[in-house]
């Protein structure tokens, strides 16, 4: 039996200790109930990194290479020590970029976007008797420059030039082609439309301040008034429509309750000039001073939900009523007049587009244009190299989409007249634009159609293509139409010039940097998908020139960041 020396004890000794020592400081962890052995089954938890601030300085040495002044700008940013973090802000003006906290799922995400604004791809060939475009997304009416809309012709009023208002007529077209694109997206829907009942009428009838006449022009029925007649309604729908007329110093208001207690708007429709006004603390739409004994009938629509934003806006309030806290409770008429067809209803798309149509009949010149009736480019602000433009010019853009709205009245219709009008239409492309016409020329070689005839031209691409569209509309319908060769004459134009406009990045909104010797201007995302749009509407239409395509999609890609390629 060997010997046990004193040294292997002492180390037997220190290890039992040792062992002792690690089982109790086991049993006085938070959790005793867990083994020293036992696999540790918590979730790891990321330790986030430590941050720094850091100053960053923006092209402090580029611009000594450059030899500009540095502007000594400093941005406050973080560090980990390997990467360095701005800040959104930062981010945002500098590459015009938009960001956004959204929710996906359970988690925050915070997305990040190149670009704004909306790309509609074509599910089919453009049809003239269809929708234009994208523009069943438009609310021409809802638009900031729209003053309000006219009480006595039912379509915008404009502020784009003049506070004022005044009837501009691409806003017009506008709203029309808007309309009617709805019109025919929801043709399959039910619309809802109340007629004013007998029995209201009998009751507004009791007062002796009415009666029912035999109209001498329509040789209709209709109610005359003398005296202030109501008319009790309750309804939630808040489109309004009758036919009105003044015999002497008619005029009708509209109450509107809300939801808050008590509370009832009174919108005033009176025979005078200003569009929009207050007066001794009422709210006034005027339909024309020339209105107040002229017997002539209107026909009126009145979108109760868009008037109050209107007054809303002129007053400058923040406030906003949502659709469904307002009822029109009574409809009053005043002065001596007469009405027929009262209705309510929640949609009057194909309505509010003949409003449109009509007014472009109403209001054609004898060079078979719609002047805008104010200054262009007023003290050279918009074209510092171009001349003013005085109040009658016409625009390429308006007479196009003007063509397209008439084009589709005489579709809807069947009235030879529209199509007449929208035929006369063409006799200004043809003069140029220092003629008081719309037609430039590029090079001495390329037609193009100007949005706005400046001197020296400017080229705007929008412009040029909407017109392009109302002359294809045209030249579809009426076979014989001059439309035909100018409408062919502008492709031709527009597949030479189509490159001019790629910025690599971007487009440019004209060619002022080429006609004027200025600084390009580049286009605002929502011109910019405009001009896709544009392209693959008339693809849709010219499916062998691969040109609008192609072109089409590289813009498409700039949207999300796309480049064109480095030498």
């Amino acid at each position: 039996m060997g010997r046990i020396s004193l040294k292997n004890i002492f180390f037997i000794l220190l290890g039992v200790l040792g062992l002792i020592y690690l089982v109790y400081q086991n049993r006085c962890t938070v959790e005793p109930q867990k083994s020293l052995f036992e696999a540790d089954t918590e979730p790891y938890k990321e330790v986030p990194p430590r941050l720094d601030n850091v100053t960053c300085v923006l092209n402090k040495e580029v611009s000594k290479n450059i030899g500009l002044k540095y502007s000594s700008k400093k941005i406050f940013c973080k560090t980990d020590g390997r990467e360095v973090f701005l800040p959104f802000s930062f981010i945002k003006n500098y590459y015009e970029a938009k960001g956004d906290l959204v929710q996906n799922g359970g988690n925050k995400e915070f997305e990040i976007s190149h670009s704004y604004s909306k790309v509609y791809t074509p599910k089919s060939k453009y049809d003239p008797s269809g929708q234009f475009m994208h523009f069943k997304s438009f609310s021409v009416e809802s638009r900031s420059r729209v003053k309000c809309i006219s009480a006595a012709y039912g379509v915008p009023v404009s502020t784009q030039w003049s506070p004022a208002g005044y009837y501009y007529p691409t806003q017009i077209a506008q709203f029309a082609l808007s309309h009617f694109s709805n019109h025919v997206a929801n043709v399959n829907k039910e619309a809802h439309k109340t007629m004013m009942d007998d029995e209201a009428i009998k009751i507004a009838l009791k007062n002796d301040a009415a009666d029912r006449v035999i109209d001498q022009e329509s040789k209709n029925l209709v109610i005359e008034f003398k005296d202030t007649l109501d008319v009790h309604v309750s309804s939630e729908y808040l489109i309004l429509c009758l036919d009105f007329k003044s015999i002497d110093e008619a005029a009708f208001k509209i109450f509107v309750q809300t939801d808050v207690k008590d509370e009832t708007i009174i919108l005033n429709y009176f025979p005078v000039d200003e569009f929009l006004s207050v007066r001794n603390d009422e709210i006034v739409f005027g339909f024309g001073s020339e209105q107040k004994d002229s017997g002539e009938w209107l026909r009126i629509t009145r979108d109760v939900a868009t008037d109050i934003d209107k007054v809303l806006s002129m007053k400058k309030s923040p406030h906003k009523y949502k659709k469904t806290s307002l009822k029109i409770s009574l409809l009053q008429l005043s002065g001596h007049g007469q009405v027929t067809n009262i209705s309510l209803s929640n949609e009057e798309h194909l309505r509010m587009f003949f409003h449109g149509a009509n007014w472009f009949m109403r209001n054609q010149d004898k060079s078979g244009g719609w002047p805008s009736l104010v200054v262009f480019n007023k003290d050279q602000r918009k074209y510092p190299k171009a001349e003013e433009l005085a109040p009658g010019w016409y625009g390429a853009m308006c007479q196009g989409q003007a063509i397209s709205v008439l084009v589709r009245a005489f579709l809807t219709s069947g009235n030879q007249d529209y199509l007449a009008a929208a035929e006369r239409a063409v006799g200004v492309f043809n003069v140029t634009s220092v003629e008081g016409g719309v037609k430039a020329v590029f090079m001495d070689r390329h037609v193009w159609y100007e949005e706005y005839p400046t001197n020296p031209p400017t080229f705007i691409l929008n412009g040029f293509m909407y017109s392009l569209l109302g002359l294809y509309d045209l030249k579809t319908v009426k076979k014989d139409s001059a439309a035909k060769q100018l409408y062919q004459s502008g492709l031709e134009s527009l597949q030479a010039l189509l490159p001019f406009y790629d910025s690599g990045s971007g487009t440019f909104y004209d060619l002022r940097h080429f006609t004027m010797k200025t600084a390009p201007k580049g286009a605002r995302w929502d011109y910019h998908s405009t001009h896709v749009n544009q392209l693959l509407t008339l693809f849709s239409i010219e499916r062998n020139i691969k040109l609008l395509k192609e072109t089409a999609e590289r813009w498409r890609g700039y949207m999300v960041g796309l480049r064109s390629a480095h030498n």
